[in-house]
């Protein structure tokens, strides 16, 4: 059963029926976007921000991955990112990752186990 720290996302099964989704979140009192998605089976979460220009990584375009399906991808510049480890693969910001966060999944839901993460929307 979900707790106080949990945050409910959503259930698993509307991650097979879209490539990715966005909550509004606040994290230690700001603001973010987040996007969630499956990748090889598994549900991941990171900041929607690359750290290359301080866009989302859907800023441009309605997709978070490359034409391969491989890599999340800034849709502004082309950067591209390791979906499992949220690092960077491209030469300026080579290294650099994705914030991650926490998920936690109960039964056929999704949920953010993050102390300081407060749901916007």
């Amino acid at each position: 059963m979900a707790n106080d720290r949990l945050k409910h996302i959503c259930a698993r099964r509307e991650l097979h029926e879209v490539s990715y989704l966005t909550r509004k979140v606040r994290i230690k009192n700001q603001p973010v976007s987040v996007i969630i998605f499956a990748f090889e089976g598994v549900a991941y979460a990171y900041i929607n921000h690359c750290m290359h220009m301080n866009r989302p990584l859907n800023c441009e375009q309605d997709a978070i991955f490359d034409e391969t399906g491989k890599y999340l991808r800034c849709s502004m510049h082309g950067f591209i990112f390791d979906p499992k480890t949220g690092a960077c693969q491209s030469p300026v910001c080579l290294g650099q990752r994705l914030q991650a966060l926490r998920l936690e999944e109960i039964g056929e839901t999704l949920y953010f186990a993050e102390k300081h993460l407060i749901l916007i929307d």
